[in-house]
């Protein structure tokens, strides 16, 4: 395998996100990476975001819905409308909107939906990362890998032989960053970055194109995407690339009804 690999699941993530805030959770990360750590007068944080992308949290008697090993964290510090669990959630547009908002437009989010394939998995996450992108997917949990599948099965994925797909332990609508790719003789894995520690190796996990692309289709009545942020200079790239590989630049609903 990849050596780069080793090096990369083998980092932290640094905390684990509060219920219900996935899409904020990664949106916060990415701003103050890139050097936007206030918004007027605020700090960019995952509730600060989830408050001006307009999350709506399911009602409390649904409970928190969290993966193996993970806990609820749920000290909020705006409050947030609720409603029932199957209308709630960020919605794509709102988290674009923050994106260039609190950038003051130095960042811009191309967000990608179509028919998801492999292949159009694959080359968007290998080739994305020349233009300075971060990948933000929304994908169903229930049809990913299990997070810690055993080497033998890592390793005859990415030798193009069969493999008994690791049953996920989890299934509910989540926000993810899709990393990088590692490639094998045949095949290949991309690296997806969890707001959950608990999930994969301190929060990163290894998934096949085709898994995720399943991920994204989703299957359950609602539709998934990939949410492209890249300073303002990168953004004329990442749609031709989404032309390019046949993907429709657009949101998508993901239940939340904005």
């Amino acid at each position: 395998m990849n050596v780069q690999l080793f090096s990369v699941v083998a980092q932290t993530t640094g905390g684990q996100q509060k219920d219900n805030l996935c899409g904020p959770f990664w949106i916060a990360r990415i701003l103050n990476e890139s050097g936007f750590s206030t918004w007027d007068g605020q700090p960019v944080d995952e509730d600060l975001v989830a408050l001006r992308a307009g999350t709506v949290l399911p009602d409390a008697t649904a409970g928190a819905d969290l993966p193996p090993g993970a806990f609820s964290s749920a000290a909020y510090r705006y409050s947030l409308p609720t409603a029932p669990v199957e209308q709630s959630g960020t919605s794509p547009d709102g988290l674009a909107a923050v994106v260039e908002d609190a950038s003051a437009g130095e960042l811009c989010c191309v967000p990608l939906r179509g028919d998801w394939t492999p292949e159009r998995v694959e080359r968007l996450v290998d080739e994305a990362g020349g233009f300075g992108s971060r990948l933000i997917a929304n994908l169903r949990t229930g049809r990913l890998w299990a997070g810690r599948p055993p080497i033998e099965v890592l390793l005859s994925e990415l030798e193009g032989r069969p493999v008994r797909d690791p049953a996920a332990r989890w299934d509910v609508g989540h926000f993810v960053e899709l990393e990088m790719l590692i490639h094998g003789p045949r095949k290949s894995l991309v690296v997806v970055h969890d707001s959950y520690p608990s999930l994969g190796w301190d929060g990163r996990h290894l998934q096949p194109p085709r898994v995720l692309a399943a991920a994204l289709l989703r299957g359950d009545g609602r539709e998934g995407g990939v949410l492209v942020i890249v300073p303002k200079a990168g953004a004329k790239a990442a749609k031709a690339l989404a032309a390019e590989i046949g993907l429709e630049v657009g949101t998508w609903n993901n239940g939340t009804g904005s």
